[in-house]
């Protein structure tokens, strides 16, 4: 019995059975099918972790397209916990969302308090699928303002601007995530990616190069710099460095003293080569190295 709950517990904590192959993910359903049917959960396990094994069931009957077993335990955990939680919440609208549709799942998420994580957060799953992209940042927008210190909802909202092509917001929702998460190199070096699409958007507006286009370039290279002084050989960074660096050399009549940026990508370019030809750097880094020298 211990070694059906410790390998039904970890597969919650861990939701590794979101990547199990077929055959093991119908092996764990089967397991705790017999384990929640036979009533041994209600008996040896406290509410949490009771909670923990009857969820995990009801994630595995969804995959399975088992909807009506799902409605099921489903309904078990409304008696034992209340409909007002915030967990059974979310667990009902995944339910509304397999069984009735997108827009059932969001009438009811509408229905519960905007300051519940879990809700706004499915909320954002549900409308980013389907493609809202106002509704999906206006939900984003909500759960960073009730929540400011989760660098990873800053990040998507970042990520949603920029698909959205809205560059200098983009910017600013990752300045956020470097206030909470200063040493993330990927972050500081996507900035430096993002300012590059900004300055590219501003020179397509512009029939002459302008001082806010030089300004998102120099930027660009601040921030590539940065992640290559926390991550020495950063693939990426390098990378930017030189692309951003040709940029600026290119600018016929900056507005700015842009000698240094020529020295810049003369060591940028050093960098990348020896990091090819050392094959300091995984496969798809020297792939991208190599294309950003043959083209730069």
């Amino acid at each position: 019995m211990t070694t059906i709950i410790d390998t039904l517990r970890n597969a919650h904590t861990t939701s590794s059975y979101l990547t199990l192959p077929a055959e093991s993910l119908q092996s764990l359903y089967d397991t705790s099918y017999k384990f929640v049917t036979s009533g041994a959960a209600a008996r040896s396990l406290h509410p949490e972790s009771l909670y923990n094994v009857f969820e995990l069931h009801f994630f595995l009957s969804i995959i399975a397209g088992k909807d009506s077993e799902a409605g099921a335990i489903l309904t078990t955990l409304t008696d034992r916990f209340g409909q007002d939680s915030h967990r059974v919440g979310v667990l009902r609208s995944i339910y509304l969302e397999a069984t009735d549709g997108p827009v059932k799942a969001l009438e009811f998420l509408s229905g519960r308090q905007d300051t519940e994580l879990g809700t706004l957060k499915r909320k954002i799953v549900i409308l980013k699928s389907s493609n809202q992209t106002s509704l999906y940042i206006s939900e984003l927008l909500k759960l960073v303002d009730n929540y400011p210190s989760d660098a990873e909802s800053w990040a998507e909202l970042a990520s949603a601007y920029l698909e959205a092509g809205m560059y200098a917001q983009s910017i600013f929702a990752l300045h956020e995530v470097l206030l909470l998460v200063p040493l993330a190199y990927n972050i500081n070096a996507l900035v430096g990616e993002t300012s590059l699409l900004y300055a590219s958007s501003l020179q397509a507006a512009s029939s002459s190069h302008s001082v806010a286009t030089e300004e998102r370039l120099l930027e660009a290279v601040k921030f590539f710099l940065r992640s290559i002084e926390l991550c020495e050989d950063y693939v990426r960074g390098w990378t930017g460095v030189l692309v951003a660096t040709k940029r600026i050399a290119a600018i016929q009549k900056p507005f700015s003293d842009t000698s240094k940026y020529k020295r810049l990508y003369d060591v940028a370019r050093k960098a990348l080569t020896k990091i090819v030809e050392t094959k300091d750097a995984s496969e798809s880094d020297l792939n991208a190295a190599q294309l950003v020298l043959k083209n730069y």
